[in-house]
Parts: structure tokens; sequence; C-alpha cells
């Protein structure tokens, strides 16, 4: 049997940790479909501005989220698609009415 690293586990449950709030993972939902900025998050989510960017700052410094600075404006997008594929994942558990046949989302 391979052991885990428990360093490996710890790693893993801050991951978690970092998406398992209902902002959080609303903002992962949306950012599936591509880049967006705080105010299209703030429309989408429903979540306040100052509420919202503490979110933010709490994925990206987990790394789950980047940020990219156009013009004014500073776009969200996930990080690394393995993150992307643990939401498709949830969508799937949670959300199969949302899922095609193939398991991602339509």
């Amino acid at each position: 049997m391979n052991r885990i690293p428990q360093e490996k586990i710890a790693s893993a449950s801050e991951g978690l940790r970092a998406i398992a709030h209902e902002v959080r993972l609303s903002v992962l939902c949306h950012l599936l479909n591509g880049p967006m900025c705080v105010q299209e998050l703030m429309e989408a989510t429903g979540a306040a501005q100052s509420n919202l960017s503490q979110h933010l700052a709490k994925m990206r410094m987990m790394g789950v989220i980047c940020n990219e600075k156009r013009g004014q404006q500073v776009y969200y997008s996930i990080s690394n698609p393995a993150f992307a594929d643990l939401v498709h994942a949830l969508q799937h558990i949670y959300c199969p009415e949302r899922c095609s046949i193939k398991g991602r989302p339509e």
C-alpha cells in the first residue's frame, strides 16, 4: 500500500479549505467560463465588493486563482487546471442537472 506523506495530506487539506466557502465556490464555478473582473464577479455571485475582495485574496494567496491587469481592470482566472477539474467534479456530484453526459457542465 502506498502511504501518502502527512505533509501532502496537510497541503491538500489547506487547498480544500481555500475553496470551502459558498462565495469562493461560486467564484470558481463562474471562472470555469473564463477570466472575469471583480465587477463581473460581484454581479455573478451577488457578493459585496469588500467581501468578494477578501475571498479573492485568500484564493490568490493559496494559489487557487491568479490575476492579470488589463487596463484599469484586474481579471481573475483559475490558476491550475486541476482546480477546474475539482470544481467540475463538485458540480457533477452536487449539480448533476447542469452536467452533460460526459460529466462536464453544459
